[in-house]
């Protein structure tokens, strides 16, 4: 249901983010002018957008730096749409500190606050109905059999989720230990406006390889999955729940997994994801203006449809050992996230991400893991022989 604005759209938006490039393609496709603040500051960010960088720590953006650089935007000017992905998550805080000083577009501190004590989101999961894997608050017992996770509040992008070991320290922030399921994981992208909300699409996920079967980082993501009628109406059910409970607004995404064909909820990530770059070119004018106008209370009455029948993947490609940029690198057009050149990549740190289409999702993993090679091929090329490695 559409619903008219009561409050004018601004013309220039303040995006925060770990990696906010995505997020800015689509807001300056949408006509907006851009300034972003994230940790990379790549290439394809600094082409749209003015970009200024802020540290990650343990659990994401530093917040310090993010009220800093933010308190020096403000002074410039206050009338900027704030827009957040992830990154803020461990601290609800900054996120109030930024809706006092500019035009908040997007869910509130409340909501974070909430996300960050499990005890309280696991609670509304079950006065809501919404199933999830087998969850508690202490260190499963070794007689509890089966692989049990710790995941710890706060975080984004799997950063905060291991394998639990009998044993093993315990997280000194707010964790809870659930059931691990072998289960396909996935997620669902969705717009609302706080009562309403519309699917946009729903996705297969993938971890990355770093860091072995321990690692639980985001790795890329598949478009296009096919669900059956029911798993289709569940999440359907656990989307409008969900919105009409904490009120949610713009763009959210859900991870769940896919347990004996039922639908598990694993957590909720009340912004734009990652897989919102799936989506953006078959958007007009871009999904962040949709979820700008969402915020604004003007819900879009169904997600424009996906053109063609093409699936659609992105692939995160880590460093396996530490990587320098070369000057005059080149590129291939399938390639985001480009680092500047000079540069320096950590060992298993982010070093690009490769996009890919295909007749069906094999084919298009195919293509991904192809590029995925072809990257890593050109960085050990872009240097004389040893030069590269110097840098391990």
């Amino acid at each position: 249901m559409r619903r008219a604005s009561m409050l004018t759209e601004p013309s220039a938006l303040l995006i925060v983010s770990n990696s906010g490039r995505a997020m800015a393609e689509s807001a300056a496709r949408g006509g907006y002018v851009v300034t972003v603040l994230d940790a990379f500051c790549d290439a394809d960010t600094r082409s749209v957008a003015r970009c200024v960088p802020v540290p990650m720590g343990d659990r994401g953006l530093d917040a310090q730096r993010v009220r800093g650089e933010a308190g020096r935007l403000a002074a410039i000017d206050g009338s900027l749409g704030f827009v957040y992905g992830a990154g803020l998550e461990h601290s609800p805080s900054t996120l109030s500190w930024m809706a006092e000083r500019f035009r908040l577009l997007g869910n509130a501190p409340e909501v974070l606050e909430l996300l960050r004590d499990p005890r309280r989101f696991f609670a509304l999961l079950d006065e809501l109905e919404i199933l999830y894997p087998q969850t508690t608050f202490e260190p499963p017992s070794p007689a509890a059999g089966a692989h049990w996770l710790v995941k710890e509040a706060g975080t984004s992008g799997g950063m905060g989720v291991r394998r639990w070991r009998d044993g093993d320290a315990r997280p000194a922030a707010e964790h809870c230990f659930q059931r691990f399921l072998e289960g396909p994981v996935m997620s669902v992208l969705f717009i609302a406006d706080g009562a309403d909300c519309s699917i946009i699409g729903v996705n297969r996920l993938r971890t990355a390889p770093m860091g072995g079967a321990s690692s639980f980082h985001y790795g890329g993501a598949l478009n296009r999955v096919t669900l059956s009628t029911p798993q289709r109406a569940q999440l359907g059910h656990h989307c409008a729940a969900l919105v009409k409970a904490l009120r949610l607004r713009g763009i959210n995404n859900l991870d769940f997994v896919l347990d004996a064909g039922r639908v598990r909820l694993l957590e909720l990530n009340p912004r734009p994801s990652a897989t919102l770059g799936l989506y953006d070119e078959g958007c007009p004018g871009g999904w962040i203006r949709r979820h700008v106008r969402a915020c604004l209370g003007d819900l879009p009455g169904e997600a424009p449809p996906e053109a063609g029948v093409t699936v659609s993947g992105h692939r995160i490609v880590y460093a396996p050992h530490a990587l320098g940029i070369p000057p005059g690198i080149r590129w291939p057009h399938w390639c985001h996230d480009r680092p500047a050149e000079g540069t320096r990549v950590a060992p298993g740190a982010p070093l690009c991400t490769v996009s890919a289409s295909g007749r069906t999702a094999a084919q298009t993993e195919r293509r991904l893991l192809d590029r995925e090679r072809g990257v890593l091929d050109l960085m050990d090329q872009a240097l004389p022989d040893g030069a590269q490695a110097a840098l391990s």
